[in-house]
């Protein structure tokens, strides 16, 4: 950890207990509690959020997001029509109706792609995008900010994978190179190089 890494770290600390803890935010995942699933959903999450299934007490809290495990390829199609039969799916449906968003952390037809007939596989990606237009879409990680890269020599390959991350800016030390071709990508890809200071 560097020193501003660590002072920010102190920095937040401070903050928190002078305003007192901050309510963690409540993600639903719609699906019954399973010790498997919970630490799965927990490996995507990470500690940011408190993770509660259907049915449980969610301690007045309102969910931040709606996490549907797994969409298996019949399941799909049902909600592509507008069904749903499994009590997880029928909850899934009432809140894609209610205009709430709904994350998918698997669709199963993506393990075929290597086997499933190209119109087979085209129709279950228009089932994604039918269902992304309901408000269904894939789970979306957290993104960095920010990415640090401490050599002395930045290059079109480091800023290109900031930007693959997500990041925003690259922060780069203060006597590092940039090369030409690096500075036009940052340009082409919204990332702002930000030399130490």
């Amino acid at each position: 950890m560097d020193v501003n890494e660590l002072v920010g770290a102190i920095a937040r600390e401070v903050i928190k207990q002078l305003h007192g803890s901050a309510e963690r935010a409540c993600v639903m995942v719609l699906e019954n509690r399973d010790a498997h699933l919970a630490e799965m959903v927990k490996g995507y999450l990470g500690e940011e959020a408190d993770i509660v299934f259907c049915g449980e007490d969610t301690a007045g809290r309102k969910p931040s997001r709606y996490i549907l495990p797994y969409v298996t390829c019949s399941e799909m199609a049902d909600l592509a029509a507008g069904r749903a039969d499994a009590p997880a799916l029928k909850e899934a449906l009432r809140l894609l109706l209610a205009g709430v968003q709904v994350e998918a952390l698997e669709f199963e037809y993506k393990v075929y792609s290597e086997t499933a007939p190209g119109p087979l596989y085209s129709l279950y990606e228009g089932y994604e995008k039918t269902l992304a237009g309901y408000g269904l879409k894939p789970f979306m990680h957290k993104k960095p900010e920010t990415v640090r890269y401490w050599q002395n020599l930045v290059t079109e390959t480091v800023v290109a994978q900031a930007a693959e991350a997500g990041a925003r800016n690259l922060e780069v030390k203060r006597g590092a190179v940039v090369t030409p071709l690096a500075a036009e990508t940052a340009k082409n890809n919204n990332v702002n190089i930000l030399k130490q200071l």
